[in-house]
């Protein structure tokens, strides 16, 4: 694939391997991934690139920043700097490379949508005409902090939510946005907090509704579609980043979970029951357990828009939980996707102990996998590890290793 470059890359937090070709990409973090797993697996380790690595995030959240302008030609050593008076300027886009305080002022970007420049020129004029100040995030003053922009790759739906501390015009807010995005769905949100995140207080509907819906295609080995199960979204929803490439790990997961025909799942660490309502029609019964009760509410949600009546959700840590209702080894598959701390210990002791013939553990950081891994390998042999490029021009990866009772 042709490499691309983007103005702001080098100082800009959005991305970090745009300067390699997408093939040196891949091949840079499949080297990585075989160091880190190498005690375990030494078999060379097949990745599952993103077809179109550019315009393919789902979701972006972008701050606006009222900061000191740096100046080019600043001398610590030349006492007349020091007597400049600061200048400011305003900024919107992605943070700077390890910096909280400040944006970058993006004009260009290859990862979510050929619509969010426009977007985003369209949102500077309008606070331009509207004279609001965007925000200040040492003196915590300024009345523009956030943009949140989310969008169903396989339904097209748009959501766009602007994240405030204050009152703003919002008609002329919603016309803005339109000129880029006449469909979306908008919404304002305040957030006082101190913290730099898009937290919202109260989130409140401008125009349309306060979801999206995405769907996920799932396929079997010859690509032909075996399942589709709908997502409701709101903006704070769990979801995965790359929905193209992310389809296709879960159509591999079902892959696996048709062939070993457990009567029951245990989906830990489960979100938004992704896996669960991937695979509800291959066994009996799937039991979901996240300690994230938004995700939950999703869930359930989910479950019905999708006519699942065999999945059980639970709002519990996953090492609370197997303590409370130990495991039922018989004819079960346990699913793990944790978040990128790893399993807690107890749980991956528990997951070790428990006597289940199969676990598919699906990771998003390989070096907490590895710690895991050392757990559960006391019990379990390691037949299969593959991996999925979910995060392109990012050290990112997403692993999937298949375990068997020993």
């Amino acid at each position: 694939m042709p490499n691309q470059t983007c103005k702001h890359f080098g100082v800009c937090g959005g991305c970090a391997l745009l300067n390699l070709s997408y093939d040196e990409q891949v091949a840079r973090k499949q080297a990585k991934l075989q160091e880190t797993l190498r005690e375990f697996w030494t078999r060379e380790i097949p990745v599952t690139q993103t077809d179109n690595p550019f315009y393919f995030r789902n979701k972006v959240e972008l701050g606006f920043c009222h900061q000191v302008k740096w100046r080019e030609d600043y001398n610590k050593k030349d006492p007349a700097n020091k007597t400049r008076p600061l200048e400011f300027e305003q900024a919107l886009g992605f943070k700077y490379k390890g910096r909280f305080d400040r944006a970058v002022e993006i004009s260009e970007c290859l990862l979510f949508s050929d619509k969010l420049v426009p977007l985003l020129n369209a949102l500077r004029a309008w606070a331009a005409a509207e004279n609001l100040p965007y925000y200040d995030t040492r003196k915590h003053t300024g009345v523009l902090r956030h943009l949140l922009v989310r969008e169903g790759k396989n339904t097209g739906e748009q959501i766009v939510v602007l994240f405030v501390t204050d009152d703003f015009n919002e008609k002329t807010f919603v016309q803005a946005v339109e000129s880029v995005l006449p469909n979306a769905n908008i919404m304002a949100a305040v957030n006082t907090g101190l913290a730099d995140t898009a937290a919202p207080e109260s989130l409140r509907v401008l125009k349309g509704k306060d979801h999206i819906f995405e769907k996920i295609i799932l396929t079997n080995e010859n690509g032909e579609k075996e399942r589709e199960v709908i997502f409701k979204l709101s903006p704070q929803s769990f979801f995965q980043t790359n929905t193209k490439t992310a389809q296709k790990m879960y159509s591999r997961v079902r892959g696996f979970v048709k062939k070993l025909a457990p009567k029951k799942i245990y989906d830990l660490y489960g979100g938004a029951g992704s896996f669960s309502l991937s695979c509800a029609d291959l066994c009996e019964k799937s039991i979901c357990v996240e300690s994230v009760a938004p995700a939950i509410y999703n869930g359930i949600e989910n479950a019905k828009i999708n006519n699942v009546k065999n999945v059980q959700f639970f709002c519990a840590k996953v090492e609370d939980f197997v303590k409370q209702q130990p495991i039922e080894k018989k004819d079960a598959l346990i699913i793990l996707d944790p978040p990128r701390g790893g399993m807690h210990p107890k749980a991956a002791k528990a997951v070790a102990e428990s006597g289940v013939e199969n676990v598919l553990y699906i990771s998003c950081n390989p070096v907490t996998l590895a710690n895991d891994l050392k757990i559960l390998t006391q019990h379990y042999e390691i037949l299969h590890v593959e991996a999925f490029d979910f995060f392109p021009h990012s050290e990112h990866i997403e692993t999937f290793v298949q375990l068997k009772l020993k």
